[in-house]
C-alpha cells in the first residue's frame, strides 16, 4: 500500500498546486465568478480575515498552494488534506451550480465538474479520517496482548484440569494395586488353610 500511497499524494495534491497558483497570479476572474455566493456566504461569517472576493480567493489559492505541496511531500497529511478539504467546500457549494445553466452542453459539464470536485472531497475526508499507522499498530499489538493472555488462562486451565486428573488417576491406580494385594494375600491365606486341612488328614 506504501508505494501506491507515494504515488497517489502527488497526484491530488497536483490539482491544488496548479489552480492555488494560477489564481495567486490572477485571482479576479475567479473571484468574479463567485462573488455572489462567496459575498452571502462571507457576510454570515464574521471570523473572516477580509469581506473582499479577490483576497479570499487568493486565501484559498495560498491555502492550495501550500497544503497541496505538504501532502505531495507526505508531510503533516491529516493536516494537509483537512485543509484542501476545507479550501474546497466554497468551490463545490459555489463554482459549477450547472442547474442554473441554459446551454444543455454546458451544464453537462458544470455537472460532471462538480461531480468530480465532490469526489475529490470525498477522497480528502477519507484520508483525513483514516486511522493512523501507530493507531493501527497498536491496536494489534493489543489483539496479540489478548490473545497471548485467553492462551495463557487456557493453558493455565489445561494444566491445572491435568494435574487433578493425574492426581485421580494416581488415586485409583493405588486402591486398584491395594485391592489386588488384599486378594492376594487372602488366597494366599485360604491356600495355606486348605494346605494345613490336607496335611492333617
Amino acid at each position: 500500500m506504501q508505494p501506491i500511497r507515494i504515488v497517489a499524494r502527488p497526484l491530488v495534491a497536483t490539482h491544488f498546486i496548479v489552480s492555488g497558483l494560477e489564481t495567486l497570479r490572477d485571482p479576479r476572474p475567479r473571484a468574479e465568478q463567485m462573488a455572489p455566493s462567496l459575498k452571502s456566504i462571507a457576510d454570515r461569517l464574521d471570523w473572516l480575515p477580509s469581506k473582499d472576493p479577490e483576497t479570499l480567493v487568493r486565501i484559498q489559492g495560498a491555502i492550495g498552494v501550500g497544503a497541496g505541496t505538504l501532502l505531495a511531500l507526505g508531510k503533516f497529511k491529516r493536516l494537509s488534506t483537512l485543509l484542501l478539504a476545507a479550501s474546497l467546500v466554497p468551490a463545490v457549494l459555489t463554482e459549477h451550480q450547472y442547474w442554473t445553466e441554459d446551454d444543455p452542453e454546458r451544464r453537462e459539464t458544470q455537472r460532471s465538474l462538480l461531480l468530480l470536485k465532490g469526489g475529490l472531497l470525498g477522497a480528502l475526508l477519507m484520508v483525513a479520517t483514516e486511522p493512523r499507522r501507530g493507531q493501527r499498530l497498536a491496536a494489534l499489538r493489543r489483539q496479540a496482548h489478548d490473545a497471548r493472555t485467553v492462551a495463557a488462562v487456557q493453558s493455565k486451565a489445561l494444566r491445572k484440569q491435568a494435574k487433578s486428573e493425574l492426581r485421580h488417576t494416581r488415586r485409583e491406580a493405588a486402591h486398584q494395586v491395594g485391592q489386588a494385594r488384599r486378594e492376594a494375600a487372602r488366597q494366599v491365606r485360604q491356600a495355606r488353610r486348605e494346605a494345613v486341612r490336607k496335611v492333617r488328614r
